[in-house]
């Protein structure tokens, strides 16, 4: 038997979210394989988030 595979979701968010940007990534991940990027914490490896985006099967940014 073939085992069902969940579509893989990356948020990459810009800014910290606001609680109306959570409730939209906690409904749009609903069951998804869901993964984030941070690129306002610290120094962001961009190598990193071109691997993510390339392994996600839709990409969501948030401003």
């Amino acid at each position: 038997m073939s085992e069902e595979k969940s579509m893989k979701i990356l948020h990459v968010y810009r800014s910290e979210p606001n609680d109306d940007v959570k409730k939209l990534v906690e409904i749009l991940s609903r069951d998804r394989d869901a993964k984030e990027f941070k690129l306002y914490d610290g120094d962001p490896n961009y190598d990193i988030l071109v691997q993510m985006i390339f392994d996600a099967d839709q990409t969501v940014s948030w401003w």
